[in-house]
Formats: structure tokens, C-alpha cells, sequence
């Protein structure tokens, strides 16, 4: 017995040394690659307030990882960025698609129909293209002005060129519409014929825009709505309440009958849904079928409300922010979802303060963005530390010798075994 507990140690050491590593970037404030004297100008005119930018998504493509800053507040020069990958710990930010295009006017108007108002997260998809939902509002804190009409914006990653930018309108949103995430399911081989899930987290609806038909038409489900049982938090020794409806949401790979399962949860709640395209797709699929058509998977469990969510497809894990443990939790979509096999892989109260949003890129490395949000909101922050982070790590690393791990024909075989006997 003595000789299995030493190699239990040794992989219990290996495995949560990885929230040791050190950051791969980290902020006291987000700053920008200004030239020149633009910085102190910035600072001068109100263009720019260093410590009202939050970030709250990111997405890798190539030696970019894309950072976005909602206009929580004034002075956030712009909303879309992105950092390269060989940069130093805290890399400054560059507006994307350019200087000129990502930042709004002195007078807060757009300066060209690339210009992004306001993202919380954004996609990057297998053709090589950059999907973003704009909400088009600017100071959501105080004096909320929409700027611009609510849209989603797809560029070409290779050229930087806007291939297509969709406005939404009343027919998909509501007065209380806060569009938070983007998944992106590509039907076949053809790049064009392809769907954007958005997660309306205000209004609690998926809103499906199809890029072959130029169209889009609003889900609603009694399930994307908040638990009122999940609505309390702690986070950084803050309590706060949340009603936050569906928030979340990404897609497994091609089923046989050609389409995928949208994984989904609201923020303020602690269970797992799953909701097949075949449904989404339909812009006239009957109420009934729609209102039975989401899935629970399970429960989470206690203090496990998630703000984030993606699969990985080299492993078929799919990875959620743990915003009250500050940690990580993953769940292999081939087993039963079930406390067994959805462990809290990463904690750490310093490092992973908030976590806020966790992408698997194609190259089977998991990216992950902390932002002590809760002290943002509801406390001041301490500039003077460092505020915002991101991690990361190979999928495989992560869930090495946990249940989320891929196991071989042979181990499934030998534990057989050993049950036989």
C-alpha cells in the first residue's frame, strides 16, 4: 500500500503545479502601444482613464491572442485588441483592426463600419475568422449611451478585412438585450454556410444569425433564465447578487445527422444544458419543440456558477470558469456528468481571482483570463497590484490524471481486470 501512495503524491505535486506556472501575461492596468506623447494626450482629453479598463474575453489565433474590454465606463480607448504572443508579461495592448478603426472619434462616434463599441467576448473559428458581437453601447455604468446598433462583425484574420457585419435589430432584442459570447458551428466545407449562436444574457435568449441567409431570429427557453438559488457570490472576500440569465455557450463537434450540441448554461445558476442545432438552425421550429428541446445534463454542484465555457476538440473536454472556487473545472463529454467527473482542476486565489473567460485554441492549448471583476464592480481595485491575468497550458497537461482525462483501450481494459478478479 505504501508503494501506490508515493506515486499518488508525486502526480497530486505534478498535477497543481500547474497553476504555479507564471503567467504568460499580467496587468497592474491595460495599457496600450501608444507613440509618441498619444498616452499623456489620451490621459489628458479623457480618451483614456488606465484604471476603468477590465478585461473580460480573449481568443488565440496565430501569434495574436485577442483581449476585449467592454466600455464599462469612460476612457477605454478600445474594446477589441490584441497582444502578440512573444511580447513581454505585460505586453501592451493594440487595437484591432488598426489605431484608426478601433478607437471611437473624440466624439464618441464610430470611425468606420470596423469599429467595435463594446465586446465582451469574441471567436475565433477553423476558416480563419475573427467573430465578434458588438453591443454598440459605450459608460454601461452610468450614463449608458448606444452608439451604435447592436451588430455582429466577422473579419478575415489573414487580411484584417471585414467580411461581413450584420446588424441585429428589434426583432431578436429586448430593451434589457446584453449579447455576451459568440459560438460559431461551420456546416460542411463551405466556410460561407455558417451559424453564430449569441448569448443574450439580459434578456435570456439565444439569438441565431445565419451568414448564408443573412438573417437572424431570437430562442427563448424557460432554462436560460437565472436559479434564483445561484444568484449569491463571493469572490475577493465580495458577497454580490447576480441574476444573470444564459451567458455561455459552445458546440461539440458534428454529431452523425450533421449537427452539434450547444453546451449552455446561464451564469447565475449551477447546471449543465445541451440544446442540438438541429433546433437552432430552424428559424420556424415549433414553440413545443423548442421548449423541449434543451437537455439537462446536471448539476455543478454547490458555489459553481460559471461565466464562461468551450470544448476542446482535441480532447472532447469541455473546460468552465469556477467564479467562486477562482478556479477551473472540466467535464470529458464521453463520460456521465456526475461529481466524480467534474472536478475543479485549477484554484487559486491570487492568481485566478475571477475567473472570467477559457478558450481552447486549435493547437490544443487552453487559454484562461482572470479579472478580479468583483472588485472592479463593487470596490476599488488596487492598481498598485497586479489585477489581470492570463494562463496557460497544453488541454492534455490539464487534465492529466484527473477524470476529464482521455483514458486508452488498454488502461479501460486492465481496470476490467482487476474488477474480474
Amino acid at each position: 500500500m505504501a508503494y501506490l501512495f508515493i506515486p499518488l503524491i508525486i502526480l497530486f505535486l505534478f498535477h497543481h503545479a500547474v497553476t504555479l506556472i507564471p503567467p504568460k501575461f499580467q496587468w497592474k492596468t491595460m495599457d496600450f502601444a501608444w507613440k509618441g506623447s498619444e498616452r499623456e494626450s489620451a490621459i489628458t482629453n479623457g480618451s483614456y482613464v488606465p484604471v476603468h479598463n477590465m478585461p473580460t474575453g480573449l481568443a488565440r489565433w496565430k501569434d495574436k491572442l485577442f483581449i476585449t474590454i467592454p466600455r464599462w465606463k469612460t476612457g477605454i480607448p478600445a474594446s477589441l485588441n490584441y497582444v502578440y504572443l512573444n511580447g513581454t508579461q505585460d505586453a501592451p495592448l493594440h487595437p484591432y483592426p488598426n489605431w484608426q478603426e478601433g478607437c471611437l472619434a473624440q466624439n464618441g462616434s464610430v470611425v468606420s463600419n470596423r469599429t467595435v463599441v463594446s465586446t465582451f467576448r469574441v471567436n475565433v473559428d477553423k476558416c480563419d475568422r475573427l467573430w465578434v458581437v458588438d453591443n454598440g453601447v459605450s459608460d454601461m455604468s452610468m450614463d449608458v449611451k448606444q452608439v451604435t446598433q447592436p451588430s455582429v462583425l466577422v473579419f478575415n484574420l489573414k487580411t484584417d478585412e471585414l467580411i461581413k457585419k450584420f446588424v441585429l435589430d428589434e426583432n431578436v432584442l429586448r430593451d434589457s438585450s446584453v449579447l455576451t459570447s459568440i459560438a460559431v458551428e461551420i456546416v460542411g466545407k463551405n466556410c460561407a454556410k455558417s451559424y453564430a449562436y449569441i448569448t443574450d444574457m439580459g434578456s435570456n435568449a439565444i439569438i441565431v444569425y445565419s451568414m448564408d441567409d443573412n438573417d437572424a431570429w431570437r430562442v427563448e427557453n424557460h432554462y436560460f433564465h437565472f436559479d434564483p438559488h445561484a444568484g449569491v457570490y463571493k469572490v475577493g472576500g465580495i458577497d454580490f447578487y447576480w441574476s444573470d440569465g444564459v451567458s455561455s455557450g459552445t458546440l461539440s463537434q458534428p454529431k452523425k445527422d450533421g449537427y452539434c450540441d450547444l453546451y449552455l448554461h446561464p451564469t447565475s445558476s449551477t447546471k449543465q444544458f445541451r440544446m442540438s442545432t438541429r433546433l437552432l438552425r430552424n428559424k420556424d421550429a415549433p414553440k413545443e419543440d423548442i421548449f423541449n428541446g434543451v437537455e439537462i445534463i446536471g448539476d455543478r454542484g454547490p458555489n459553481s456558477q460559471a461565466t464562461s465555457c468551450d470544448i476542446d476538440p482535441s480532447t472532447n473536454v469541455l473546460f468552465y470558469t469556477q467564479v467562486c472556487k477562482n478556479g477551473l473545472g472540466c467535464w470529458n463529454l464521453n463520460k456521465q456528468f456526475n461529481d466524480a467527473n467534474t472536478p475543479l482542476i485549477l484554484s487559486d486565489c491570487n492568481l485566478m481571482e475571477f475567473p472570467n473567460d477559457v478558450k481552447a485554441d486549435r493547437e490544443g492549448n487552453l487559454w484562461i483570463l482572470s479579472d478580479r471583476q468583483s472588485r472592479f464592480l463593487y470596490e476599488a481595485m488596487d492598481f498598485d497590484q497586479v489585477n489581470f491575468r492570463v494562463l496557460t497550458a497544453p488541454t492534455a497537461t490539464l487534465i492529466q490524471g484527473t477524470a476529464c482525462e482521455k483514458r486508452s483501450f488498454f488502461s479501460r481494459i486492465s481496470d476490467t481486470m482487476v474488477k474480474v478478479r
